[in-house]
């Protein structure tokens, strides 16, 4: 009876080890898979973009009621890490139709371009680093059915989304007369 019990003992022991082993590598998993969560949460909420000023161009050689384009200068948000406005979306909604716009290097369907104002570590405005950068997106009617549909008085919703996800909406509303001119605040 001694050995049996012996043996009996060690095999518990046996098994609580390997528990233990399990349980410690599941809290290590658990632990990395929460810093990561954590780190991906944050940089949705704090690397947001800041809409500076807005704009409309107005097309007043050939229709001057309809808008040539939208123009948005942007910088990141307080302390935002690097945001890469070639991997942004914007999702771009009106009365009369939505749509998703990706960059490109030009003027193009279903796109926006940048253009560096002030600052910002790439020639063309796509990348801002640092608080004091400032890009300029422009969407054109040309690159956007819910852009070229707008007349006085209408409104749109433009939703960016950068890498990380974190997300900022403009509002577009459109005076109710562009009165000559041929740009427009926002």
């Amino acid at each position: 009876m001694g050995i049996g019990t012996l043996i009996v003992f060690i095999a518990m022991v046996l098994v609580a080890a390997i528990a233990a082993g399990v349980l410690i590598s599941t809290a290590g998993q658990l632990q990395a898979q929460g810093e990561a969560t954590g780190e991906e949460s944050q940089a949705q909420i704090s690397d947001n973009i800041q809409v500076l000023t807005s704009s409309a161009a107005v097309d007043d050689s050939t229709d001057p009621s309809n808008v040539d384009e939208i123009n948005l200068v942007v910088g990141p948000a307080s302390g935002a890490d690097t945001i890469d406005l070639t991997q942004a979306t914007i999702h771009a909604l009106s009365s009369d139709a939505s749509e998703s716009l990706e960059y490109a290097d030009a003027d193009g369907a279903g796109s926006f371009t940048t253009e560096n104002v002030y600052g910002t570590s790439s020639s063309n405005g796509s990348v801002l680093t640092s608080s004091g950068d400032r890009s300029q997106i422009t969407i054109t009617s040309t690159g956007s059915s819910v852009i070229s549909n707008l007349e006085p008085g209408d409104s749109a919703t433009l939703e960016i989304v950068d890498q990380s996800g974190a997300t900022t909406y403009v509002e577009v509303r459109l005076p109710s007369s562009f009165a000559d001119k041929s740009e427009v605040s926002l």
